[in-house]
């Protein structure tokens, strides 16, 4: 996004790379990532040198699905927007493992907010960043939602920049700056209206592509390489502890150690991966109950239409008809 933006402006991408300390030959290669910190410095290289004090929203203009890997199928798939940002705040590290644990969504009756935590980000991103960042959200938004939409309003923590009119009319919203934190609010009744591109089935596979590629990336995070051995091996039945333990490469008691230091045990991952899988099933017509049930390692349909109802307060054939 920022090398398109760059040479939108007949700059040349490649040399502004190289001078943030970038290797410009590794676009090409899809599953390449660049450091953080260098990132940085070639946000403030790319916005000095284009002499465009709203750089970040022609950034945010060239964001394609395919830019934050599976995750943004699996957004452009979600049921609604409050359940595309949930997938955003759980699968943050997709964009960028800085961003881990940074995210986190605000409820009230009156709005819904993402907000972007960055005092614990270590060198706090540049403000040209959170602004692209804020940017290319809002195009999900619209991507999934159709271009009507419009939030309740964008905070920004930095000065407000010389162009603040581009800011509004790019949001249709009020834009606020020296704000406390970064957030996006939206409206609740618009986060939870259906969509048109839901697709169950595209969420769980994406879902699943986004799990394992994050169990690869980050093999320090044994809570998405647990995740990822479950989704994997729920069909077969197949999810002994020990054997999940032994597919990660750790001893049983090493394996409770690591989870019961994350705050989580296995018996509540596979509670919970149980859960997200079995409500996306649900809602996939073209799999029976049964299936459902067989397909999330339970031995009995009584079994899953039973933990269903604990789950979501309804057995599995009441939500297919009243979700």
């Amino acid at each position: 996004m920022i090398a398109k933006a760059i040479d939108s402006y007949g700059c040349d991408s490649r040399e502004l790379f190289h001078r943030a300390g970038l290797d410009h030959d590794r676009l090409t290669q899809p599953l390449a990532r660049f450091s953080y910190g260098a990132l940085q410095r070639l946000w403030v290289i790319a916005q000095e040198a284009t002499g465009d004090p709203c750089f970040s929203l022609r950034v945010a203009s060239f964001w394609h699905p395919t830019t934050f890997h599976a995750l943004g199928y699996s957004w452009l798939a979600s049921r609604n927007l409050e359940e595309a940002f949930e997938r955003l705040v759980r699968y943050s590290s997709v964009v960028s493992t800085a961003a881990k644990g940074a995210l986190r969504i605000e409820k009230s009756r009156d709005s819904f907010c993402l907000v972007a935590d960055t005092d614990h980000v270590t060198p706090p991103p540049v403000p040209v960043a959170m602004e692209s960042g804020m940017a290319s959200i809002l195009a999900m938004c619209r991507g999934a939602y159709g271009n009507r939409f419009r939030p309740l309003e964008v905070q920004m923590r930095h000065p407000e920049p010389s162009c603040v009119d581009q800011f509004v009319e790019h949001f249709r919203a009020p834009v606020r700056f020296s704000q406390p934190r970064y957030a996006m609010c939206i409206d609740p009744a618009v986060a939870s209206e259906s969509l048109a591109t839901a697709n169950p089935e595209l969420v769980r596979v994406n879902d699943q592509v986004v799990t394992d590629y994050l169990a690869r990336l980050d093999r320090e995070d044994v809570v998405m390489r647990v995740r990822s051995e479950l989704i994997e091996r729920l069909p077969s039945g197949q999810v002994d502890e020990a054997e999940i333990a032994s597919a990660v490469n750790l001893s049983r008691r090493s394996l409770q150690r690591k989870l019961r230091e994350r705050g989580v045990s296995f018996s509540e991952l596979l509670d919970s991966s149980r859960r997200e899988l079995g409500l996306q099933y649900v809602r996939d017509a073209q799999y029976s109950l049964n299936e459902v049930a067989y397909l999330l390692g339970f031995a009995e349909p009584g079994n899953f239409s039973r933990a269903f109802k604990r789950w979501y307060g309804k057995s599995p054939s009441q939500y297919r008809l009243h979700p």
